[in-house]
């Protein structure tokens, strides 16, 4: 009965001491796989507004108001942005609405018939979740929606806007008293999803 013979060869450093075989059979070694969960947990947070402290607009005359309806636009600020901040991470939405107080000056005299003329601007703060406001409104002592979310937009993450168009109107009138005079705007924030989207001037 014939034998076969193996003479084994190592290798090292690239270098073959010496082999020899007749008939080997290489085997591929078996692949194994193997597998690990990841997890991490997100918590959502809250929902605000910030409104700038104060809106200013360029002196004008009383014979400027007596002579002709005027357009008051405001003076540019450095702090002029209306902000919404939802951190909420739910889609659930919001509206903002604005209304304001009555223009009066230290002895109680009034401007009469004044108002002021929300304008929207270009968004601040790029968010392709950003409602879009995109419609004048004249302020009233009521709430008015200035911009509200949607489906589409529900309004994650920061929403600015730029209140640098803002204009006070001031109509004529003939018994306007001089003197130094403010109003105040109150902005209000409606976490949800609104039935409608804003509009301007909405009839009452």
């Amino acid at each position: 009965m014939s034998k076969k013979r193996w003479i084994g060869g190592i290798t090292f450093a690239g270098l073959l001491v010496g082999s020899l075989t007749t008939g080997s059979v290489v085997l591929a070694a078996d692949e194994d796989t193997g597998t690990t969960n990841t997890s991490v947990t997100v918590t959502g947070g809250t929902i605000g507004l910030s409104a700038p402290s104060a809106l200013a607009f360029p002196g004008v005359t009383v014979e400027s108001i007596v002579k002709g309806n005027l357009n008051d636009p405001v003076t540019t600020a450095d702090s002029s942005l209306l902000t919404v901040s939802d951190f909420r991470g739910t889609g659930a939405g919001y509206t903002v609405s604005a209304k304001e107080s009555p223009i009066t000056n230290g002895s109680g005299a009034t401007l009469k018939g004044a108002f002021v003329h929300m304008v929207p601007d270009t968004l601040v703060t790029p968010n392709a979740a950003a409602p879009a406001w995109t419609k004048s409104v004249d302020l009233t002592t009521s709430d008015q929606p200035l911009f509200a979310t949607s489906t589409g937009q529900d309004g994650g993450g920061i929403t600015s806007y730029d209140l640098n168009k803002v204009t006070l109107d001031v109509p004529e009138d003939n018994d306007v008293k001089a003197g130094n005079y403010s109003g105040l705007i109150t902005f209000t924030l409606t976490p949800g999803q609104p039935a409608q989207a804003a509009t301007s001037n909405p009839a009452p």
